[in-house]
């Protein structure tokens, strides 16, 4: 029988993002990195004929605003109550739920540093492969380089210091994990100086 995706406990979550409305937790640093990963998620998303997108673990808001505001389709979900709110704020369709009450399917499924925080990454990456019917982006830490793999270096990116546990889990896991169901990997970009990567899944199979 095929494991349920476990999520994180919502109060993981909601420590790490509370009261984001009052002061928005982010160093000049950790914006730094933002515009890193959207200038690869633009890249990554050229020459892609997507209209449907969900974002999840959409935290802030800073992928889902630029999807936004790129005209997608996209709906941005998480387990923190706060970040929902400060999405909101922002005008950012965005809602309080977990990806396993998704029933939903898109065009592209979007995750930007996420499945790393789990122990058992596979059923969650699987349940994002049932949903999606062509795509799938990640956006990872690279635990093979020297700043992705030092954790004090990526709490300095937010003020609050609250960094949620990662496990050292390498690209090749990923793509391993992905292709062995069904999606190819078309794009694997350097982020940030290398500290993450994005990597672009196809379905092989189209629907």
């Amino acid at each position: 029988m095929q494991d349920e995706p476990k999520h994180i406990p919502g109060d993981i979550w909601e420590a790490r993002w509370k009261d984001a409305g009052q002061k928005e937790k982010i160093t000049r640093l950790g914006r730094l990195m933002f515009r890193a990963k959207i200038k690869a998620l633009r890249k990554a998303l050229s020459g892609t004929e997507v209209q449907s997108v969900l974002d999840v673990g959409s935290g802030l808001g800073y992928i889902l605003g630029f999807l936004q505001r790129e005209g997608f389709d996209v709906l941005g979900i998480d387990t923190s109550p706060s970040a929902i709110e400060y999405c909101r704020s922002k005008g950012l369709n965005a809602i309080l739920k977990k990806l396993e009450e998704i029933g939903e399917r898109y065009d592209l499924v979007v995750s930007d540093g996420l499945l790393e925080h789990l122990l058992n990454f596979e059923p969650y990456a699987q349940k994002m492969m049932k949903i999606s019917r062509k795509s799938i982006i990640l956006i990872q830490p690279n635990h093979e380089s020297f700043r992705g793999n030092t954790l004090a270096f990526l709490a300095e990116l937010f003020r609050s210091g609250i960094n949620v546990y990662e496990y050292n889990y390498r690209i090749r896991d990923f793509v391993v994990v992905f292709e062995k169901n069904g999606f190819k990997l078309r794009r694997n970009l350097p982020v940030f100086g290398n500290v993450f990567r994005l990597l672009l899944f196809e379905r092989i199979d189209k629907e």
